[in-house]
C-alpha cells in the first residue's frame, strides 16, 4: 500500500512556508531582525556552493553497534527514501539535487573518539548537517562542539544528557530531537519514589563519562527531595565489578539504579546477580542497557530487574508510522524495531531536509548556495510539527521535544528483546517546562 503523498513532507513544506513567511512579517521581533541580517550569507564561510546537478552532502554520525544507534541508522535512510513520497527504496532529492549520505560510526567511548569522528566527516567541506550522535557522552565537549565550530548541523535522535542544550553550553548548531533527561529522571525518580519500600539508593556511574556521572547527580537530587536515601558509586569499564558488588553489599541499598551503557552495565548487571549478597536487590538501568547481551549474563534472575525507555504505544497509535513506516523498516531489515528511536531519527532527518531547502538561495549564473546561518535558523522556528516521535517544537535552548511519556519495563520482557511481548509496568508523561520549573 503507498502512503498518501507527502505525508510528513506536507507537513515540512507548510512549517517552511510558516517560517518564510514570518521572517519577512513587518512585525519581525527584534530579535528575528537580528537573525534574518545574519542569514544574509555575507560571509563566504557561511554559504556552501550549489551548482546545477551538484549533490547535497548530509552524514550520520551513529551507533553501529547498540539497537539505538542501530535503528537510527534505519530511521535516517527511510527518510532520505521517502522524500519522493514513497518507501519504494529509491532515495529521493532536495530540490532535484542528489542527497550523499556520509557515514563514521559513533564507538560511544567518550568525547575525544566523537570529535575525532566529527573531523573525518568536516572532511567534506560541503557537509551541511549531520543525524547524530547516538551516545551523548560523544556529543558533550566533542563531537557537538566540533560540527558547530564549523556551522555544521547536528541533530541526534538518542541524545538525552541535560547539559547539551544547557545555558551557556549548548554549541549554537547542535539540536536534541530526543527527549532531555531531565524527564526520564523525573519518571525514574517518580517510579522509585512511589515503590513500596525502596527507602534508599545507589547510584553507579562511569568514571570519566559525564553522562552517566550527570543523570546519576540529577536523580539522586531528585530522590533525596522525595525523601530517598541516595549513595553515589563510581565504576570503570573493563574493570572487574567485584570490589563494587562488594561496596554494594555492605551498603545494601533498597534498589540500584545504573546509566551506564553496554558493555558496562551488563557486566554490572550479571555481577550483581551472579552474588548471593546483592542478588535480590532491584536494579534499574537505562536503555541503552536494555539489550538481550545484559539478560544473557544474569540467567533467569531476572525478578526486580527494570529497563527505562520510551513508551512504545505512542509509536503504535500513529497511524503512519504503524501502517506505512514500521512495515517498510521490516521489509528493510527484516525485523521489527525495538527502541522507539528510530521514529526520532526519521523526524531528524526529516526537518534537516526541510531546512536545508529553505536555506537554498539563487546564486551566480543560475547556480545556488545553501546558506548555513539559514538552515540553523529554520530549525529554530520549527514549532507544533507533528512527527512521528510526537510534537516537535524547538526552543532556543535547541531542545526539540517538549514532553515526552517514559516507561520502565520488567525483565525478561524488554521491547528490545521481543516488542510484541514487551510488559511495561510504570509510564508517565512529563513535559520539559515543568521540570525545568520545579513544577
Amino acid at each position: 500500500m503507498r502512503p498518501p503523498s507527502r505525508f510528513l513532507g506536507a507537513a515540512i513544506l507548510s512549517a517552511v512556508t510558516i517560517i518564510s513567511a514570518s521572517a519577512c512579517s513587518s512585525n519581525t521581533s527584534k530579535a528575528a531582525e537580528q537573525t534574518s541580517s545574519e542569514s544574509s550569507c555575507t560571509k563566504k564561510a557561511d554559504c556552501v556552493p550549489l551548482g546545477i546537478g551538484e549533490p547535497i552532502f548530509i552524514g550520520i554520525h551513529l551507533s553501529e553497534n547498540i539497537a539505538i544507534g542501530q535503528e537510527s541508522i534505519v530511521g535516517v535512510e527511510l527518510a532520505i527514501d521517502y522524500l519522493d513520497g514513497q518507501f519504494d527504496g529509491v532515495p529521493g532529492t532536495i530540490d532535484g539535487h542528489e542527497v550523499i549520505v556520509l557515514s563514521t560510526p559513533d564507538t560511544c567511548s567518550g568525547s575525544s573518539d566523537g570529535a575525532s569522528a566529527a573531523r573525518g566527516l568536516l572532511a567534506e567541506k560541503r557537509l551541511i548537517g549531520v543525524i547524530g550522535t547516538t551516545c551523548s557522552g560523544s556529543a558533550l565537549q566533542g563531537a557537538a562542539e566540533k560540527y558547530s565550530d564549523s556551522k555544521v548541523l547536528l541533530l541526534s535522535p538518542s541524545n538525552t544528557a541535560p547539559a547539551l542544550t544547557g545555558e551557556g553550553t549548548r554549541p549554537p548548531y547542535y539540536f536534541r530531537f530526543a527527549n532531555n533527561d531531565l524527564i526520564s529522571r523525573a519518571v525514574t525518580a517518580a517510579f522509585i519514589s512511589e515503590r513500596p519500600g525502596w527507602s534508599s539508593v545507589a547510584t553507579i556511574a562511569d568514571i570519566g563519562d559525564p553522562y552517566s556521572n550527570e543523570l546519576a547527580d540529577s536523580l539522586g537530587k531528585q530522590l533525596r527531595v522525595n525523601g530517598v536515601f541516595t549513595t553515589k558509586l563510581a565504576s570503570a569499564s573493563g574493570v572487574d565489578a567485584a570490589a563494587l558488588v562488594a561496596q554494594l553489599a555492605l551498603i545494601a541499598p533498597k534498589a540500584i539504579f545504573i546509566p551506564t551503557i553496554n558493555p558496562g552495565c551488563a557486566n554490572i548487571t550479571a555481577a550483581l546477580r551472579n552474588d548471593a549478597r546483592t542478588r535480590t536487590i532491584p536494579i534499574i538501568v537505562g536503555d541503552g542497557c536494555q539489550e538481550e547481551s545484559t539478560l544473557a549474563g544474569i540467567g533467569a534472575n531476572t525478578n526486580d530487574l527494570f529497563a527505562t525507555g520510551l513508551d512504545l504505544s505512542v509509536l503504535q497509535s500513529n497511524d503512519f508510522y504503524r501502517t506505512y513506516f514500521q512495515p517498510a523498516f521490516v521489509r528493510k531489515t527484516g525485523v521489527a524495531p525495538t527502541t522507539g528511536y528510530e521514529a526520532n531519527a526519521f523526524d531528524a532527518a526529516s526537518l534537516l531536509v526541510a531546512s536545508i531547502s529553505t536555506a537554498i538561495q539563487p546564486g551566480e549564473r543560475g547556480s545556488s548556495v545553501i546558506n548555513r546561518v539559514a538552515a540553523r535558523d529554520a530549525l529554530l522556528k520549527v514549532a507544533n510539527y507533528s512527527g512521528m516521535s510526537g510534537q516537535i517544537t524547538c526552543i532556543p535552548s535547541g531542545d526539540c521535544i517538549p514532553s515526552a511519556r517514559i516507561g520502565l519495563y520488567q525483565a525478561p520482557f524488554w521491547p528490545a528483546i521481543n516488542p510484541t511481548t514487551a510488559q511495561i509496568v510504570y509510564s508517565k508523561e512529563v513535559t520539559l517546562l515543568s521540570v525545568r520549573t520545579g513544577g
